[in-house]
């Protein structure tokens, strides 16, 4: 600055009030550090006024309320609005103050409103210049009434700005774009800096950013030190609380259902038709993970318990106990068919379709889902294999005695923030050999005896994923050191839920790679209980393996 440093006040009170971390809160701060980096004056609100400072004094005010409605005289010369002061709101259009109105944009690919509607790149145009941005959820004025636009995304008006009485306000519908996700991508900091600059020149303030230096190389990762990872604790549309008593209440459980395990194919329809019990609103939850997923990559059931006395947890998978209902493959079988088609695998737990997932005295080490003391690393389900299977879903009976057993999950979505375009391209290269499953005939923990095979693939920009860390490996040096980083980035985006009796958590085998956390059990008939089933959702491609029950796949490995 040549004269003083100017003045940036940030009111923080709205994030405050969440009482949880999240992309729009680390991108808020993130430009109050940029301030900080480039040395304005930079004080949080309370903080200032609290001292008996007046606002009108301010430089510029950064804020996620409209003070333009406010007392205009208490106002700081120039005000930066960030309208997100309704994120959280599930009306379909959201009402920003009196006179403005937002919505989130709607991109023609993605029919459901979810936070990732943009996580990409896009270009924008600011007072007749374009500017080539990366980022994620974007809102545009459909009412703005008293301003004018000067920020636009194809035919959207995404930033507004008015004067009155000499004080300016400028309004955002990007905000995201400067979270350290994305700060230094493309032409962020670029665009950021020139609208700054032009705000403040417009007002006549003689400053500069210090040439030489870019905020972008110091960004510190975001980090969540305080947030919890733990799935069921976090607010989103990957969690759906189910009201039991309801269902019991309307007959969902009311007639007696045949055993999977006499007739499988009269238990898959008679369950699929009871979707119709289940309230409009989980049944489009349901509809919209099958098919736009989510951020998780991943949705939860909880609320299924009946607390009916258990038999004890079978000591080997293949021991099938007579539990009085067939409650949780109801679930299980409904939901399946809803997402696809409910398959086994022959070579797994005798191809059954409904499988035990309980510990294994004789496995307990093993890369195996009976294992209990061997920590099951990141993957997707049968990874090696020609059909692997579309979803996972895994429905607990039974949890562990000292309920410390994780599933732990990191979704692709969130892993390819952190990869650089060339990095993204060798993971579409066929550069990567994955090992055959322990259960399917393979020794413990052999690495690349299975097919080669590319990480991602489909569309670039929403891609699908393949990853197996204990039994993959790079065909050459630059695909090891890809492949080393993916398994930082996964730890780094790494989310958990530890399944309690009644829970159902639903995998999307394709954008999400799973583990499991290592856990004591006893063999004392109280020990983890978990029912795990496979959907495919196009069984056509499955026919020439199949054996004569259709729902079997019956492909051979030879190793």
């Amino acid at each position: 600055m040549k004269d003083r440093r100017l003045c940036v006040v940030y009111d923080d009170s709205f994030y405050n009030k969440l009482g949880v971390n999240n992309i729009a809160k680390n991108a808020f701060f993130n430009v109050v550090c940029f301030f900080k980096y480039y040395n304005f004056d930079v004080y949080n609100m309370h903080d200032y006024i609290s001292k008996e400072n007046s606002l009108s004094n301010v430089d510029i005010l950064l804020t996620t309320y409209d003070v333009s409605q406010s007392n205009l005289e208490n106002q700081p010369r120039l005000s930066i609005i960030f309208s997100l002061s309704d994120i959280y709101s599930h009306a379909e259009n959201n009402t920003f103050n009196k006179g403005v109105v937002t919505k989130v944009i709607e991109f023609k690919h993605k029919k459901h409103n979810y936070l990732s509607q943009l996580d990409g790149e896009m270009k924008i145009i600011y007072e007749g210049d374009e500017f080539h941005l990366h980022g994620n959820y974007v809102r545009h004025f459909i009412d703005y009434d008293g301003w004018q636009d000067f920020i636009s995304y194809n035919d959207f008006v995404i930033g507004v700005k008015k004067e009155i009485n000499n004080k300016k306000f400028y309004c955002l519908g990007l905000l995201n774009t400067y979270s350290s996700f994305y700060f230094a991508r493309c032409e962020n900091e670029i665009f950021l800096k020139k609208m700054i600059f032009d705000i403040i020149d417009d007002d006549q303030k003689e400053f500069y950013f210090q040439s030489g230096i870019s905020f972008s190389n110091s960004i510190i990762e975001y980090r969540e030190p305080d947030a919890t990872r733990n799935l069921s604790e976090i607010r989103g549309d990957h969690i759906i609380y189910i009201d039991n008593h309801e269902l019991l209440r309307k007959g969902f459980y009311g007639d007696e259902l045949h055993s999977p395990y006499n007739n499988l194919d009269k238990f898959l329809s008679e369950s699929f038709k009871r979707i119709i019990f289940l309230n409009q609103e989980i049944i489009e939850s349901l509809y919209n993970f099958k098919n736009y997923g989510n951020d998780y990559g991943v949705l939860l059931l909880k609320g299924l318990n009946f607390d009916d006395v258990l038999p004890p947890t079978p000591l080997h998978a293949l021991h099938y106990p007579d539990r009085s209902n067939f409650y949780g493959e109801l679930w299980l079988a409904m939901i399946s068919e809803f997402l696809g088609y409910a398959v086994g695998y022959s070579q797994e737990k005798n191809g059954n379709i409904f499988q035990n997932l309980v510990p294994d005295v004789k496995k307990e080490f093993l890369l195996s889902s009976e294992s209990s003391k061997k920590e099951l690393d990141f993957h997707t389900e049968i990874a090696f294999h020609p059909l692997m299977c579309d979803y996972v879903l895994l429905y607990c009976l039974r949890q562990d005695h000292e309920k410390s057993a994780r599933t732990f999950i990191a979704s692709a979505k969130m892993m390819l923030r952190d990869l650089s375009f060339r990095e993204i391209r060798i993971l579409f290269e066929p550069l990567f050999i994955t090992g055959i499953d322990y259960s399917y005939g393979s020794p413990n923990g052999v690495k690349g005896n299975g097919p080669t095979t590319s990480i991602l693939y489909g569309n670039p920009n929403d891609p699908y994923m393949i990853y197996d860390l204990d039994l993959m490996q790079g065909i050459n040096a630059e695909a090891e050191f890809v492949l080393d980083k993916l398994k930082k980035i996964a730890n780094k985006h790494k989310y958990w839920v530890a399944l309690e009796a009644g829970d159902l958590l639903i995998i999307d085998n394709n954008r999400c790679v799973h583990g499991r956390s290592e856990f004591i059990p006893r063999y004392d008939g109280c020990d983890r209980w978990l029912l795990r089933t496979c959907v495919l959702t196009n069984i056509k491609q499955a026919i020439p393996d199949v054996l004569e029950e259709s729902r079997i796949i019956n492909t051979r490995f030879f190793i």
